[in-house]
């Protein structure tokens, strides 16, 4: 199968499960196998990307890590920034979801760091302020937390007028830091100040955090039946299939406020939430939640025995979640560094594949293919630094002439010295390339005339001295080549691959039209004209 034809089958995915969280995890790691077996890299992380969206929604912490991890290592790898940008972010959700704020505000900060300069970045720059404000706002850092907000909220409102969740989110997290600074009426007006955006929400989840934090600036304003007016919507709109984790915080806050009023009945609705939250997913930080407000209920309540049991599971809880925290921070660099194994054999499988794919089966030496994508990659270096680019073009003098005398099998052994004396020339800024048949293409970046010379020099002396008779070579009746080489500076050009190759071919035939075993150099004049320069005579 075609990588795109993959590729379209993952979008489909995303485009037909919708809301269907759970048949979208199944299809895309399905999907995840296939690209894993094809080899496409890009696709690996894209889906790992894509899997940690899901499992963030479905509150799946250690998926969500693992999968988020796995997209960042991919991305890092392919030096892909925008995909990197949003695999960063979700590793910050990850952290953030395991109480590791410090990590969390650094992954953040990467993704800013990724996505600057990028005119359709992956996650908007104000999302990651966002995030990092509600770390800081975990923190206890509300002064830091609640400027950063601040400058969000009036420069992105301002930016996209119609975006009425983003405006809902960040009144919600700012009200929420003025609460914990003590502010109770500068909350109040925040929240006030989009109530337009909260009205064009209907009954979406964001809105039922509004009306939540409503009711907690209200109630600490003492404005009660107000207040009660926006918890009994709270509690509905719960009830009818709104999650509700996002505001387990302000929940619990409710409760504990009602409790403080007498309102026990609309205080058990709050508690009956968290505690059927507790049941469906058993994490210990939500069961800590519920039971400190179950155990203050019984304690308004008169239930002094029950409320003592409460408290004294508690104190395990607290101690089981301390243990829990340390468990955890191990298993995220367990999970971190299996994660990181798992894409570096897939990697490793890639490269190799990859390898194969691209080296001459008769030479060892890189193909037409690997020529378009490293002399690419060297053209783009050069042209970036201002560096020169130079390129060698050589062919079997008489060639035909010598497999007509000796046969295809001595041909092919001609050959392949000559490709073993250009792979001993090779380093990381110096490759070579089977062209095709006898020709052979080199390519070096950063290198000075007198250092292609040299190159060219010692391949022609090394076939000289190979052994090889040819009787049909005027040269000495001996295995010769011909070889052209032209050093181009890049600063100020605009040349591509195609006439890298061009320059080399013509200097080649100059060499092969003065009489061939020879090595020529030529040079780009400012009329477009090349020079030429003898470097060796027969």
């Amino acid at each position: 199968m075609r990588k795109s034809e993959l590729n379209e089958r993952v979008e489909k995915v995303l485009q037909d499960t919708g809301a269907d969280l759970a048949q979208r995890v199944k299809s895309l790691k399905k999907l995840l196998k296939e690209a894993e077996l094809s080899e496409d890299l890009f696709l690996v992380g894209k889906i790992n990307l894509q899997l940690s969206i899901c499992y963030y929604d479905l509150g799946d912490r250690n998926s969500l890590f693992r999968c988020a991890v796995k997209a960042v290592d991919v991305f890092e790898k392919l030096g892909h920034r925008n995909m990197l940008a949003g695999s960063y972010n979700m590793l910050g959700l990850a952290y953030r979801a395991q109480e590791n704020y410090f990590r969390a505000v650094e992954s953040y900060n990467r993704a800013l760091e990724k996505i600057r300069g990028l005119k359709k970045p992956s996650v908007r720059k104000v999302a990651m302020f966002s995030n990092i404000a509600e770390c800081y706002y975990l923190m206890g850092e509300y002064e830091k937390s609640s400027k950063l907000l601040l400058e969000c909220t009036e420069l992105y409102c301002a930016k996209y007028p119609e975006d009425h969740i983003s405006a809902v989110i960040f009144a919600i997290n700012l009200s929420d830091n003025y609460e914990s600074l003590g502010q109770y009426e500068k909350a109040l007006e925040v929240l006030d100040g989009v109530r337009q955006h909260a009205d064009a929400l209907h009954r979406d989840v964001y809105l039922l955090g509004y009306n939540i934090r409503r009711c907690c600036a209200l109630y600490k304003l003492g404005r009660y039946e107000e207040g009660a007016k926006f918890a009994d919507w709270g509690i509905n709109a719960v009830n009818s299939g709104n999650d509700s984790y996002e505001f387990h915080r302000d929940i619990e806050k409710i409760a504990n406020l009602e409790i403080e009023i007498g309102d026990l009945d609309r205080a058990r609705s709050f508690a009956a939430i968290l505690t059927k939250y507790t049941n469906d997913n058993g994490h210990t930080l939500d069961l800590i939640v519920a039971k400190r407000v179950q155990a203050k209920l019984f304690q308004a309540s008169g239930k002094e025995k029950e409320a003592l049991l409460l408290y004294r599971e508690l104190s395990e809880l607290y101690e089981r979640r301390i243990r829990e925290q340390h468990e955890v921070q191990y298993e995220s660099q367990k999970n971190a560094e299996a994660a990181s194994r798992e894409i570096g054999k897939l990697l490793q499988k890639i490269s190799t594949s990859r390898e194969k794919a691209e080296r001459d089966p008769l030479t060892g030496l890189l193909n037409r293919s690997a020529l378009v994508s490293i002399t690419s990659a060297f053209l783009q270096i050069a042209k970036e630094k201002g560096r020169t680019l130079g390129a060698l073009f050589m062919d079997i003098d008489y060639f035909k002439q010598f497999n007509d005398t000796y046969g295809h099998a001595a041909g092919d052994e001609a050959i392949k010295f000559v490709a073993r004396a250009c792979l001993d020339e090779e380093t990381p800024t110096v490759r070579f390339f089977r062209y095709g048949g006898d020709e052979y293409f080199g390519v070096m970046l950063e290198h000075k005339d007198c250092e292609l010379e040299q190159i060219a020099l010692r391949i022609s002396e090394k076939v000289r001295a190979s052994g090889f008779k040819h009787e049909k070579n005027p040269n000495g009746q001996r295995l010769t080549v011909s070889i052209g080489i032209v050093n181009m500076d890049m600063q100020k050009s605009d040349d591509t691959i195609l006439d890298l190759i061009k320059y080399a071919d013509k200097t080649l035939y100059r060499a092969k039209d003065t009489g061939k075993n020879t090595v020529f150099s030529g040079n780009l004049l400012e009329n477009l004209e090349q020079e030429f320069k003898k470097i060796t005579a027969k």
